[in-house]
């Protein structure tokens, strides 16, 4: 998704200029009465929202599963395609680790090696899936990070 990047100010010469207009119903409105050199653009709740949507989505981790078995092809690079909700062709997630804090001495090696072969590959976004390409077959299942999905 592409937010709007050209807004413009409203700009003009002098000082604004306002009209008093009285309606029927008693009360009284006020029109804007000043030459504009160049009209400015409406900044609303559409435009608000579809900032903060991507604000919050570079920061939200999304956490895939790649298992030891999942890896496909005879020989390297190998590759796991894995579905992912939300993902387009065009993101670019960042590959972030899911070790969890309280992991003992020997889960916390198999992870990092694991994620130092996943890390070192490739990837790439698809349209609802995330394909991971790695030249040696981790030897255990891992839980990744993507950052931005």
């Amino acid at each position: 998704m592409a937010l709007k990047t050209d807004y413009k100010d409203a700009m003009f010469d002098g000082a604004r200029k306002y009209r008093i207009i009285q309606n029927p119903d008693g009360t009284s409105g006020i029109s804007d009465e000043t030459e504009y050199t160049q009209e400015g653009d409406k900044f609303g709740a559409n435009d608000i929202n579809a900032t903060n949507t991507a604000i919050n989505r570079l920061n939200h981790v999304t956490s895939v599963t790649l298992s030891a078995s999942g890896w496909a092809g005879p020989a390297a690079p190998y590759s796991q395609t894995v579905n992912v909700a939300g993902v387009t062709a065009d993101d670019e997630p960042i590959l972030i680790s899911m070790l969890a804090d309280d992991a003992d001495a020997a889960t916390q090696k198999a992870y990092n090696k694991a994620f130092s072969i996943v890390s070192a590959g490739t990837g790439t976004t698809g349209d609802g899936t995330v394909t991971f390409k790695v030249y040696k077959k981790p030897a255990t299942s891992i839980v990744v990070g993507l950052k931005g999905v």
